[in-house]
């Protein structure tokens, strides 16, 4: 079939699917009919600059740019050690932000200059588009008034719906809370920031509209800690460090629309019974839970234990009623890992074990290691693995030479594979 007999409303669809890099180096300069497409009539532009040659990154930037700049509506920038100084290199070809009058999604890397940024955010308040700031690894240097005017220039803007909050301060993820209330705010993700509990009140308190908050970590829970109702909360991510455990509790009976729950914890242990209390009585609404416990016993009878906790799951609330199932292993006879099976396995220290404690049925088993996506540790494959094991959705895989003969058995496609160290 010639492609060109195709109809301009199927290669404008068509067109979405392409990262607009590639769109211009396999249709640009072809015949007219292209050229009009790209540059007349094609309104849906995603740019991801993530990996590209400086040569390329030049040529779209002063040969294109200039004549789709209203019609990008996502833009990914990265100075990586693989396109160091890209994001300024990219500003010096255009004159503002606020040229990108349909932008609706950005994403900046590994952005090291406050200025920088500051100046990005103050053109992106005219974007009345834009629903979408991710800000992954960047990292300023000691100044929390700095980090205090990027935090309330981004509750500023003023459709903004999702912010992913990846900014460290000399090597550090304490939070810092916004002065200025956003009224378009529903989720953010803020991996590694370092919360108190009564924080999480204040936050919500400029972010009236917050539905989901996700990746934060609970460090500690003052002894004068006030429960507030969260209604607005349908989505959680925490993590839990230290302190009391009760006042985590008292906080989840405060949020009663929660929808989902990912909780991992390294304190003290919340048994299945006192989960399936918290969530009757609380969490009405409540579909999908997820929970990853670490423990560290002392006690020489970790067998009992293990069995006390893996029993206390298998209610008909967790079999029957949820389908929420559970695995639990031992890690050198001291340590307690315990996941839902819907919590990815990333193998790096844990061993593969036959006797590791299961409430799934046993036609299910295989369940426990579909989640699983990364394998750090390159000797997993060099210990005896059980017969039924399989790994087929691996993204990000370390390995040793020479192979274990069973690799292959073991791991029977690599389609999904994304990294790949030797």
């Amino acid at each position: 079939m010639n492609l060109e007999l195709l109809p301009n409303e199927m290669f404008l669809t068509l067109f979405e699917y392409f990262n607009g890099i590639d769109l211009f180096r396999a249709f640009y300069n072809l015949n007219y009919r292209f050229n009009n497409l790209l540059y007349k009539q094609f309104r849906f532009y995603c740019f991801k600059f993530q990996s590209i040659s400086k040569r390329n990154f030049d040529m779209i930037c002063q040969q294109h740019l200039p004549f789709i700049a209203d019609r990008i509506i996502t833009l990914h920038l990265s100075n990586s050690g693989e396109t160091p100084n890209q994001i300024n290199l990219f500003r010096s070809y255009i004159s503002s932000f606020n040229q990108f009058t349909q932008l609706q999604s950005l994403k900046l890397f590994h952005l090291n200059s406050h200025q920088t940024l500051l100046e990005i955010l103050t053109e992106c308040r005219y974007l009345n588009n834009l629903t979408h700031l991710n800000l992954h690894s960047c990292s300023f240097q000691n100044d929390q008034v700095v980090l205090q005017s990027i935090v309330d220039q981004i509750w500023s803007l003023p459709k903004l719906t999702n912010c992913y909050f990846d900014i460290s301060i000399a090597r550090q993820h304490s939070v810092c809370l916004p002065k200025i209330i956003s009224s378009s705010l529903e989720c953010i993700t803020m991996f590694y920031h370092e919360f108190e509990i009564n924080q999480i009140n204040q936050l919500l308190e400029y972010t009236p509209r917050l539905k989901r908050l996700l990746g934060c970590y609970l460090t500690s829970i003052n002894d004068n800690y006030i429960a507030y109702p969260l209604p607005t909360l349908i989505d959680l991510k925490i993590s839990f460090y230290s302190g009391d455990i009760s006042k985590l509790i008292i906080f989840l009976q405060n949020v009663p629309n929660l929808c989902h729950l990912d909780i991992n914890i390294f304190t003290e242990r919340i048994d299945g019974y006192q989960w399936e209390k918290i969530i009757r009585n609380y969490l009405p609404k409540l579909k999908t839970f997820k929970l990853k416990c670490r423990m560290t016993f002392i006690e020489r009878n970790l067998k009992k234990q293990v069995d006390k906790l893996i029993n206390s799951f298998r209610t008909s609330f967790w079999i029957d009623e949820h389908k929420w199932f559970f695995r639990c292993f031992t890690y050198r006879k001291l340590f307690i890992h315990f996941y839902t099976l819907s919590h990815p396995l990333d193998y790096h220290f844990e061993r593969i074990d036959e006797k590791c404690k299961l409430t799934c049925p046993q036609e299910d088993y295989h369940q426990v290691f579909n989640n699983t996506t990364k394998i750090y540790d390159m000797k997993l494959f060099n210990q005896p693995i059980p017969s039924h094991i399989r790994f087929l959705n691996i993204k990000y895989l370390h390995i040793e030479f020479p192979i274990n003969d069973k690799f292959w058995f073991i791991v029977p496609s690599l389609n999904r594979l994304r990294s790949l160290n030797v």
